[in-house]
């Protein structure tokens, strides 16, 4: 552009000698600044700029910011460009949402198979235990039971005979009898799980039968410091079931309830109706407000002859027979508690 001025100069100078060189270069060389001021701020406007902005743009995202946008407004071909690149950027956003979406249902979906294997895992673990103690017992429990009822006759027996001044032998023999029919309580909770009897089921009404249970309890001394909350839907539909079966289970779950708040608290009793696969199911609710279980011992609480009672207060064989019970119907028994809030036992029977 210099030499241009220079040459233009030259020439003018050469048609026109009344003109002073120096005033042509002095106008001359203004009118080639100001040319060559306009000619960039054109191309930095139209072209440096937005090359710039679309190469800051390609950084961002590049480092994963797929927030920003360019501005460019212009109809030319950088206009072009920069509407297609906010094009790519949102197409490329949209992809990602799904991908972290479909991510995290995938996860989700993982987790709760993965929860399930376990359920079912604990479930067979406890069903195959079952199914051992029920083998165990049919081969013992008869051979035990014999001298066990010769041990309590002849204790009666010997009892009946010890004079009545004689006061530490009738403790002694007391002792020997309670004890042996201690054992005769676990005998028949092992002939239980031998005996594989079909349940004489019919169609009953739940609540019908929790109230029953109740009936049974309010007025032991165990319970005369409890209150209960019953809560049935006025719509709960009957099921087909054993009604003596099942409400050994409610026994089992109200005594070891109470027993756990050590006769004083509350005990809560509601109702629902669920869909699990297709299915509907009725879910029972029991929850105390005692003291709660361990984690640890969560995992054990049907296992056949566990029990956190002290010694000489259960057999452990309560909800083990339970379990089996609810297995037996086609339902399932869960528990759930923490340390400190209670326990809740699950109940759900299939409804048809």
């Amino acid at each position: 552009m210099f030499l241009s001025g220079l040459l233009f100069a030259y020439v003018f100078n050469r048609q026109h000698p009344e003109v002073e060189l120096s005033e042509l270069f002095l106008y001359g060389g203004s009118f080639v600044f100001l040319v060559s001021f306009f000619l960039c701020l054109i191309l930095s406007t139209i072209i440096t700029k937005p090359i710039s902005c679309l190469v800051d743009a390609m950084d961002r995202l590049s480092k994963g910011d797929m927030e920003y946008r360019v501005g460019i407004r212009s109809r030319d071909e950088i206009g072009h460009l920069s509407r297609s690149f906010n094009s790519m950027v949102d197409e490329l956003q949209q992809y990602k949402e799904k991908m972290e979406s479909w991510t995290r249902n995938l996860e989700e979906e993982v987790q709760k198979k993965t929860s399930e294997i376990y359920k079912a895992q604990e479930q067979l673990i406890n069903t195959e235990k079952l199914a051992s103690l029920g083998r165990m017992a049919a081969g013992v429990a008869h051979e035990i039971n014999s001298p066990l009822t010769g041990i309590v006759t002849f204790a009666h027996l010997l009892l009946k005979r010890t004079p009545p001044g004689n006061t530490e032998d009738i403790e002694d023999l007391n002792v020997i009898i309670s004890q042996a029919e201690r054992c005769s309580v676990i005998i028949k909770g092992l002939l239980g799980f031998s005996r594989r009897t079909a349940a004489e089921k019919t169609r009953a009404s739940l609540g019908t039968l929790v109230e029953n249970t109740l009936n049974l309890l309010r007025n032991q001394s165990k319970f005369h410091n409890i209150s209960f909350d019953v809560r049935f839907s006025p719509e709960f539909p009957e099921i087909t079931m054993d009604p003596n079966q099942i409400q050994q289970v409610f026994l089992n779950l109200l005594i070891n309830a109470a027993d756990a708040m050590e006769e004083r608290g509350k005990i809560s009793i509601s109702s629902g109706l669920v869909e699990e696969g297709g299915a509907r199911f009725v879910r029972l609710a029991f929850a105390d407000t005692g003291p709660g279980i361990s984690r640890e011992n969560l995992g054990k609480i049907f296992e056949p002859f566990f029990t956190t009672k002290p010694a000489g207060k259960g057999t452990g064989l309560g909800l083990a027979v339970s379990y089996g019970i609810i297995k037996k119907h086609g339902g399932q028994i869960q528990v759930e508690s923490e340390e400190g809030r209670g326990t809740t036992f699950l109940i759900t029977l299939p409804l048809a």
